[in-house]
This record gives C-alpha cells, structure tokens and sequence, in this order.
C-alpha cells in the first residue's frame, strides 16, 4: 500500500495516530472484501469489517451451541454445565445488534450497547476466549460502558 493511502485511509488528526497500529490482520484481504461490496475506504469503516468477522463468529458459535442442543429435552441443564450458561441466556445473546465498535482518541474500541449491558456477563461467561483472542490479535479494546 502506498504511503498517501495509507495516510489517508489509517490516519487522522494532527499527530497522525494509528489505529490499527498494534492490528495483526490481513488488511489487503480485508481492503479487497470491502471493495467487492463497494464500501468506502476509511479507518471507521475499516474497523468496523474487521469488528464484523469478529461478531460473525461470535454468531456462528452461538449457532453451533444451538444446533447441538436443538433436539435435547434437558437444554438448560446442558449449556448450564457445558457452558456455564442456560439456554435461554445463550439465546438471548444478539452479537449482530449488542456489539458495537468506534475510534476514540486514536484507538479502535468495542462495547456492548446501551441496551445490551446487563448481558455483558452472560457475553464474557460464553465468549471470553473470543474476545481475548480477538483483542490480542487486532490490538482493540473492549470497553464497558
């Protein structure tokens, strides 16, 4: 990527700070993806795809538990011993609408939304490795509001 590019997509403000600076991620695969569905290159909309393959495998997750817990009588009892959670709990998460992710002060955070905070244990009980891994690996921090 050129240095003109890269300044005008990644950095901002007169200190020229880099939110993806500590970022570990294939950026030209994830330029190429956005460019496919015509969205436009900035450092929010950047951020934002790659907070979207996080929340998508968060979804995905969420769908294998309940596919392998679909035809079982005893569903609670089973996800409260797997996964610390019940069933309803773990149906109750929304990755796609309680996930949200921003730039402040130069750096790339994710929150849950204001409506979806009482569910911010039930999110670290199921996903806490998910979120480690992806906070290590993008160099984003989780916030709680």
């Amino acid at each position: 990527m050129n240095e003109s590019l890269y300044n005008a997509v990644f950095c901002y403000g007169e200190n020229k700070v880099d939110p993806f600076a500590n970022t570990n991620v294939d950026f030209e695969r994830v330029i190429s993806d956005m460019r496919l569905v015509g969205y436009e290159l900035s450092s929010f909309n950047i951020a934002h795809q790659i907070g979207l393959e996080f929340v998508d495998d968060l979804i995905r997750t969420k769908g294998r538990i309940i596919e392998a817990t679909m035809d079982l009588d005893n569903k609670d009892d089973f996800c409260r011993e797997k996964y610390g959670l019940s069933f309803k709990d773990i149906d109750a998460l929304d990755p796609r609408h309680d996930v949200e992710f921003d730039i402040k002060s130069g750096r790339v955070i994710f929150y849950l939304t204001h409506e979806a905070m009482h569910k911010e244990t039930q999110y670290f009980t199921l996903f806490k490795k998910y979120f480690d891994e992806f906070t290590a690996k993008t160099g984003f921090n989780y916030v709680s509001l």
